[in-house]
């Protein structure tokens, strides 16, 4: 019986040393691209708080970052991690504007 418990015991502990617990992240093989008009992305854009930021590349990057730093005080706060992936939406196939989309956690 001592050694059935033992190896019991070998066996949990190398489950708890083995097993790597899931990691949220950004899952960039689930975003979505979306073609959208100038004036549309522009609309969106100024609605995000990026007036008189030219649409681009550039907004594109202060899009994602803001809401990264955003998503990280998130976990942080609800000590939790979150997956997540992004809405791109494109002008003439080029990413001016991302977006994450929230989703319920259950």
């Amino acid at each position: 019986m001592k050694k059935l418990g033992l190896i019991l015991m070998a066996l949990m502990v190398s489950l708890v040393i083995t097993v790597k617990p899931a990691e949220a992240a950004y899952k960039s093989e689930n975003d979505i691209y979306v073609e959208v008009s100038v004036e549309e992305a522009r609309k969106l854009a100024d609605l995000m708080g990026f007036k008189n930021v030219p649409l681009g590349e550039q907004t594109a990057k202060l899009s994602f970052e803001a809401q990264e730093k955003l998503i990280a005080k998130l976990e942080k706060l609800l000590r939790i991690e979150i997956d997540h992936y992004y809405i791109w939406l494109t002008v003439n196939g080029e990413p001016v504007l991302g977006i994450d989309p929230p989703f319920p956690l259950i």
